[in-house]
């Protein structure tokens, strides 16, 4: 059985469809790394998170202070204005904390930024 010249153009224009979707697909897809629809929503509502200090960094300038949790791999910022001389002076290495805040970007990397001293509080040792 052979095909009529209106079904191989039918056939033609088929995968020539199919050849743009995938084409389309690849140029315009989520790109690796890319912030995916529930970091979004992160940004917005705030997050919390619990992990155990490994580290408490002043910053070089401005008074402000970073965590780095081993829950999560977002560093933890504490601006000199929501006190972070004072989570400075509780929280040491060790200490199993709960941090709640919001995801911003720096320099091209997401943080976890808190809005307050109380935002950080220490459950554990």
């Amino acid at each position: 059985m052979r095909m009529q010249k209106e079904e191989k153009i039918v056939v033609v224009l088929l995968l020539m469809a199919l050849g743009s979707l995938a084409v389309a697909f690849w140029a315009f897809g989520p790109e690796d790394g890319a912030p995916e629809v529930s970091s979004v929503a992160e940004k917005d509502s705030g997050l919390s998170v619990q992990g155990l200090v490994l580290e408490v960094t002043p910053t070089k300038s401005g008074g402000n202070l970073l965590l780095k949790l081993d829950s999560t791999p977002l560093s933890v910022f504490i601006p000199a204005s929501a006190g972070a001389g004072e989570v400075q002076n509780k929280v040491k290495p060790g200490d199993r904390v709960v941090v709640k805040g919001s995801v911003s970007e720096y320099q091209g990397e997401e943080e976890l930024k808190v809005a307050k001293a109380g935002d950080v509080q220490i459950v554990g040792t």
